[in-house]
């Protein structure tokens, strides 16, 4: 009869030590594959939803000097020795080799306007990319016959006569929806204003871009272009240097706000998820340590049988340790599913958000690994206790 043998039959007859130690294998494993499979599907979520909205590159003009700032860059309008950016450049972004990566291509020209008087900042460009850079705006009031709102602004195209105010914007000028307003003495309707932000937009005219470069005088001419790419799986930092490359009179900005406080919410997260985990795969080995202990202790007239017909001590701890290898190996596939159903069950509900947890083998492999590991360490004083054990001791109980 091989060591493969006397380990497995020995399994069979001590059911409920064997469930023991694969419950507290499962229980470590499946902790730390339900911690890896939630982080890993909160940053491929968080990933997602910056892809569809939210620009994280600003492509603007160089300037040495300039006072007034929009969008984390000066405008032409106060800038001096700037550079020229033009419609023609938005052709060059199309060359890159990583224009697959790239969603939304907003190019925007900002600058001062008159109006009653006074100077307000006017932002041009496309409504729709605008909004559906920026989702979290919300029409407070609307014109029109229609007698509801747009719920979805990212589908409301701005009029080449018309105008959206921001929340500050309108309460300075005294302008709700449906009123005209003139600026640089030329006729626009009010189609819309919109909800306060708290940001600096609520201060701004949206308008349209053909529209903003006839009132500024500046035809073909842009403040920015604002580019949202996808996060998840495009490298930002190449994206910039190929956009600096083709456009080398611009100043290329990747705007890492959003992706810093996304990957500090996870850190934190993981970091305390690890700590929970420690804690478990501790208890776990501890439970395995105790229950091998103890099933050592109980055999001792096992042991002596088996020394008494010419078993090495080498053999006995092979044995002890084949035991807790097999146990391990089916606990680890165990955890692994344990862990992965977990995630997919509880994870939205504690991370708050619709995670999607992917299938992994190399999880799989991971768990497996981990789990038998975690099983050798655990078990290697027993093994060596029982290898250990006085053969003149054990044969009193023969």
């Amino acid at each position: 009869m091989d060591l493969y043998t006397i380990a497995f039959n020995n399994l069979k007859r001590r059911k409920v030590k064997a469930f023991l130690i694969a419950f507290g294998l499962i229980v470590g494993v499946s902790s730390v594959v339900a911690l890896l499979g939630i982080v890993q599907g909160m940053r491929l979520e968080l990933g997602d939803r910056l892809d569809e909205f939210g620009a994280n590159i600003v492509i603007m003009p160089r300037a040495e000097e300039a006072l007034l700032t929009y969008g984390g860059g000066h405008t032409v309008d106060v800038a001096f020795n700037t550079e020229i950016l033009t419609e023609d450049d938005l052709l060059k972004i199309d060359t890159i080799p990583e224009r697959q990566s790239i969603n939304i291509i907003h190019p925007k020209l900002v600058g001062a306007v008159n109006v009653d008087s006074r100077n307000v900042l006017i932002a041009g460009g496309d409504t729709r990319l605008e909004f559906s850079l920026k989702p979290w705006f919300s029409l407070a009031e609307q014109a029109g016959s229609t007698g509801g709102k747009v719920a979805d602004l990212g589908l409301f195209e701005l009029p080449e006569n018309g105008v959206l105010l921001g929340a500050a914007a309108a309460r300075s000028l005294r302008k709700s929806a449906g009123n005209e307003i003139l600026l640089n003495n030329e006729r626009f309707f009010v189609y819309g204003v919109l909800n306060p932000s708290g940001a600096q937009e609520d201060g701004l005219i949206f308008i349209s871009l053909a529209s903003a470069q006839h009132l500024l005088g500046r035809p073909g001419e842009l403040s920015m272009i604002e580019i949202a790419a996808y996060c998840n799986f495009c490298p930002i930092e190449e994206a910039v240097a190929q956009l600096s490359d083709v456009l080398p009179g611009t100043r290329v900005t990747a705007l890492r706000q959003a992706a810093l406080i996304r990957e500090e919410t996870i850190a934190r997260f993981y970091s305390f998820g690890l700590a929970l985990c420690g804690i478990t795969l501790f208890v776990s080995a501890l439970t395995v340590l105790v229950t091998t202990l103890t099933s050592v202790n109980e055999r001792t007239r096992e042991i002596g049988i088996f020394r008494a017909i010419g078993f090495r001590s080498s053999h006995i701890a092979t044995i002890v340790i084949l035991e807790t290898v097999i146990i391990s190996f089916a606990s680890g596939v165990m955890g692994n599913l344990a862990g992965f159903t977990l995630a997919r069950v509880f994870g939205p509900y504690l991370v708050k958000m619709q995670v999607t947890i992917p299938w992994s083998t190399d999880m799989l492999a991971l768990s497996v690994l981990l789990s038998v590991a975690l099983a050798i360490l655990a078990c290697i004083y027993p093994a060596v206790k029982a290898a250990k054990l006085d053969p003149a001791v054990a044969l009193r109980f023969i």
